[in-house]
């Protein structure tokens, strides 16, 4: 008995702990889906923007497929020569053109009527200069980065917002929490009819207990009054 005990607290705990794994994956999925912004190798995540990096143009300081940390709050006065900053350029593949966002050093600037232009060139020496416009500045790089977690990072953004992902973080935790719930209830109505079973027989017990030890007394009290009429018929 103890041990049936001990699994049905055993089970109960698993049940307990499958249970806030769910929420903790629903709960994960909603916020992360809902505060993640996403455009082209670009990511930001409650404030924090990173960016993956397509080229070796910044090789040695960083390759591509890291993962670099840039700061979206910047004055551009603030900005100096030497400063690595992130900023929107136009990349031809196939003869198709695309936006996306590209990091290179700052090596000039100039302020040409108020509004500031940046030579920017990577520190591979393959690199091409290029001309940046202070409007197509994204963020400047604050030195952090993680090696080799740009394309992980970016097929698991475009995994968790795909439908699968949906399905998987949402739909399928969700399902699973409903059979659990299903289960413990079924569970809890056999539980209850196995009671109730037990107790009606234990009330049929009792009473007939009660109906026998009514004949017995009944049974005896006749026997008394029956030994009592004996000696009164004798002395008639």
């Amino acid at each position: 008995m103890e041990n049936i005990t001990k699994k049905k607290a055993t089970w109960k705990l698993i049940g307990n702990i499958a249970f806030w794994v769910v929420l903790a994956f629903v709960f994960f999925y909603a916020v992360f889906a809902l505060f993640t912004k996403q455009d082209e190798n670009s990511s930001s995540f409650l404030g924090i923007s990173t960016l993956s990096v397509q080229s070796d143009s910044m090789s040695p300081t960083f390759n591509s497929g890291d993962l670099i940390f840039v700061d979206t709050k910047f004055e551009f006065a603030d900005l100096e020569v030497d400063d690595v900053i992130t900023y929107k350029t136009i990349v031809e593949v196939n003869g198709e053109e695309y936006l996306i966002y590209n990091s290179h050093r700052i090596t000039e600037i100039e302020v040409i009527d108020g509004t500031y232009w940046f030579t920017t060139d990577g520190d591979n020496p393959l690199a091409v200069e290029e001309l940046v416009f202070q409007s197509d500045i994204f963020g400047v790089w604050n030195g952090r980065k993680l090696t080799g977690l740009g394309n992980f990072t970016d097929g698991f953004i475009d995994f968790v917002k795909s439908p699968i992902g949906f399905f998987l973080f949402i739909v399928l935790p969700c399902f699973a929490f409903l059979v659990y719930e299903v289960i413990k209830f079924v569970k809890v109505v056999s539980d209850y009819n196995v009671q109730k079973a037990v107790g009606d027989q234990t009330a049929l017990k009792e009473e007939a207990i009660k109906i026998a030890k009514a004949q017995l007394e009944a049974e005896q009290l006749a026997k008394q009054e029956a030994k009592v009429e004996e000696p009164k018929k004798e002395e008639n």
